[in-house]
């Protein structure tokens, strides 16, 4: 069970890091979509939301420590937890991994997508050349390759439904470090455990 607390503890380290990491991702998706959803958008609005696509598209990787729940999952060794209480809350911190999962899974289609309809939109080719192979914080201007005015609103919303996927994820790893606190103290508490 020491192992189990120390992979808890792990978790919520990662844990504080990720909600940093989104709370972050957020505010550049807010102000992405101030650029993007006004009635007339100017050129210079969009060219300046080139500036925020890449904080506000990041990629949100959370890696739980598993090693001891897979363990005792993988061996048949739930059956030795003779504290029912921890063990169904061993179980509900598990389950709800998976609901963060799927969250994460749907946040990583709709920035992929996001990502696509920026290669429609901006002048990536050129930034990546003039910006010695980097395409983010470009030196040169950057200019547009499409102002279809649907195009721009299509790409609003699927950065709007990456900021509903962020706020998802925001509340789940919430719950989920709650959870870990909760299940830390439990495991102390019935194992005796300092």
């Amino acid at each position: 069970m020491r192992s189990m607390i120390e992979d808890l503890k792990t978790d919520t380290v990662e844990m504080k890091d990720i909600l940093s990491n989104v709370y972050i991702s957020s505010n550049y998706v807010d102000s992405m979509l101030l650029l993007l959803t006004a009635d007339i958008i100017p050129d210079e609005a969009i060219i300046k939301s080139y500036q925020f696509t890449f904080p506000a598209l990041n990629n949100v990787v959370i890696v739980f420590n598993d090693r001891t729940i897979t363990q005792l999952k993988n061996a048949g060794n739930m059956r030795l937890i003779r504290n029912q209480k921890v063990n169904d809350d061993i179980i509900k911190y598990w389950n709800h991994i998976e609901q963060i999962n799927k969250t994460l899974d749907r946040h990583l289609s709709y920035r992929t997508k996001g990502r696509d309809m920026e290669t429609r939109i901006y002048n990536t080719a050129e930034i990546f050349l003039k910006n010695d192979g980097h395409i983010a914080r470009p030196k040169e201007n950057v200019h547009l390759i499409s102002k279809e005015p649907s195009t721009i609103k299509e790409y609003a919303n699927v950065i709007a439904y990456c900021g509903v996927m962020l706020s998802a994820i925001d509340n789940l790893v919430k719950e989920q470090n709650k959870l870990a606190i909760e299940l830390i103290e439990l495991v102390k508490k019935e194992y005796h455990l300092k």
